[in-house]
């Protein structure tokens, strides 16, 4: 029953979390309606920050450096094969730049859930006591990724339920991959390095090429530097909250 028990409920906190930085993004478009290249350099700088500050340095720590640096080759030769995609075949679409930057956006989520949700499983199977803290971590931490995926979504004037049908698959992903955490356990040790290896390659293209390069091209210097330092202080107030949990 445990086995099927926490899957739902890592997939509902992190649908949660999802939302909760969805909401959070939808106050923040309000109060600055058309600066989207400032929103842009915000959400870039809390991903630079999820990035260098816990992403990072807890996969190399975690695993054998093969397995990540592995992970991170793939992971962007995947974003670029995605780029060329969106770029040669969806040219006629008039909100392509807006959709391409939520596609990459998603898919990098997609892929770092996988790892995540085989951490959980293997630690729930290990030390049952910490899983309370470690799902509350898992909101904390998928609130400034619902906040970056609205605001890229935001732009694709799409219908908001497509948002929650993404979020609830991606909370799906959550949740299946913590599911075959349980089952494997430690057996396939190198697969959850290699595999958050290409989040972070796949992360770091969005953050790089589809956030903070555009939102350079479009800002003064200065802006950019501070919407982006303000996106990573973000960040540094909640690593304390994460880390806790």
């Amino acid at each position: 029953m445990e086995q099927l028990l926490l899957p739902i409920i890592v997939t509902f906190y992190s649908f949660s979390g999802l939302l909760l930085g969805g909401i959070v993004g939808l106050a923040t478009r309000r109060i600055m309606e058309k600066q989207i290249f400032r929103l842009y350099a915000l959400c870039g700088g809390i991903l630079l920050g999820l990035l260098l500050i816990e992403i990072i340095p807890e996969t190399f720590s975690s695993y054998e450096i093969i397995g990540p640096l592995l992970g991170i080759a793939s992971g962007i030769l995947i974003m670029r094969l995605m780029d060329y995609y969106c770029h040669h075949v969806m040219l006629h679409n008039n909100n392509q730049p807006a959709q391409q930057t939520f596609l990459f956006l998603s898919f990098a989520i997609f892929i770092h859930n996988l790892p995540s949700g085989f951490a959980l499983g293997t630690a729930f199977t290990a030390q049952h006591e910490a899983t309370l803290s470690f799902l509350l971590a898992i909101i904390i931490h998928h609130i400034p990724e619902g906040l970056t995926l609205i605001i890229s979504f935001l732009f694709t004037r799409h219908q908001y339920l497509s948002f929650i049908l993404i979020i609830f698959l991606l909370s799906i992903t959550l949740g299946l991959s913590t599911a075959f955490g349980m089952v494997i356990n430690s057996k396939a040790i190198h697969l959850p390095g290699l595999i958050m290896g290409s989040a972070i390659g796949s992360l770091g293209y969005v953050t790089v090429h589809e956030m903070l390069w555009k939102a350079k091209k479009n800002l003064s210097l200065l802006s950019f530097l501070s919407w982006t330092f303000v996106g990573c202080l973000l960040i540094i107030i909640f690593i304390p909250f994460i880390s806790h949990h």
